[in-house]
């Protein structure tokens, strides 16, 4: 399940930094991302020529220092491919590797099949959000129910919006686990994975559930913790496994991310 309605595309200023996207299906993820073609090879063979160059420099002082200097160039190419997909190859190319599976910069994604190289040239950043409005979504019409005052009921649940400090929207309609890459073993709960190339919130960082109109968050043990902010005050750590109230106008923070429960009493976007 997805615990998401729409999802407006932000970016920064580079183009590059990721933008809010919730556990969605992964035709969507890869919706308009178009492989590359030989320009592979041009990135390959720039992040190979910068190791040799490494290589020789270091050689011209001594053997060592040149196998030293190799060595570190090709660990650093290597975690940069892992941390943004990108190396000064793919950078010049205009090209990003990433995990096919969650269109994510991974360790996984430098695995033979595992990887693919997105064309940033001709189609998708798979790092940027895809606008829902962008894709099309095969209707799914739950049974009608046979009381017309549940029914009546239903449509009167339209769950609660938070937005990311991206400025991405996104529903929460029941209980929602929050993470990096969120995993919900019995099936039963929404995902919600938030992009986070700093790995500052855990992969199950936290859960979402509603009361009426009212939001509660629990951290789940995560490591750099979650803390939330009533309207006008400041922010207050939580205690792991412990349920706190996030009113409309709050602010939740995960890790270094920012969710804000927007208040329907306001037309404008919390800040």
């Amino acid at each position: 399940m997805h615990a998401f309605s729409s999802v407006a595309e932000q970016h920064r200023d580079d183009g590059t930094s990721v933008a809010d996207r919730s556990a969605v299906p992964h035709a969507i993820l890869l919706h308009d991302v178009r492989p590359a073609g030989a320009r592979r090879a041009a990135a390959t063979a720039v992040d190979l020529l910068t190791v040799a160059a490494a290589f020789g420099l270091g050689f011209l002082l001594h053997p060592v220092v040149g196998g030293v200097l190799a060595a570190v160039v090709a660990l650093l190419v290597v975690a940069d491919r892992v941390r943004t997909g990108r190396s000064l190859g793919l950078r010049l190319t205009r090209l990003r590797t990433v995990d096919r599976a969650s269109a994510m910069p991974s360790a996984r994604a430098l695995v033979p099949g595992r990887g693919l190289t997105a064309d940033l040239a001709r189609g998708r950043d798979p790092l940027l959000v895809v606008p829902a409005s962008s894709v099309p979504v095969p209707a799914e019409q739950a049974p009608a129910p046979a009381d017309p005052w549940m029914a009546q009921e239903t449509a009167r649940t339209p769950g609660v919006v938070v937005v990311t400090d991206e400025g991405a929207t996104v529903t929460v309609l029941g209980t929602t686990i929050v993470g990096r890459s969120p995993v919900d073993p019995t099936g039963t709960h929404y995902l919600l994975g938030i992009p986070d190339i700093g790995r500052s919130i855990s992969r199950s960082h936290a859960v979402l559930e509603l009361d009426g109109p009212l939001l509660w968050v629990t951290d789940l043990g995560s490591a750099n913790g979650s803390a939330v902010a009533l309207p006008g005050q400041q922010f207050s750590p939580l205690t792991p496994h412990v349920r706190t109230p996030a009113p409309a106008g709050s602010r939740i923070a995960l890790g270094t991310r920012t969710l804000h429960v927007a208040d329907p009493t306001r037309p404008e976007a919390p800040q």
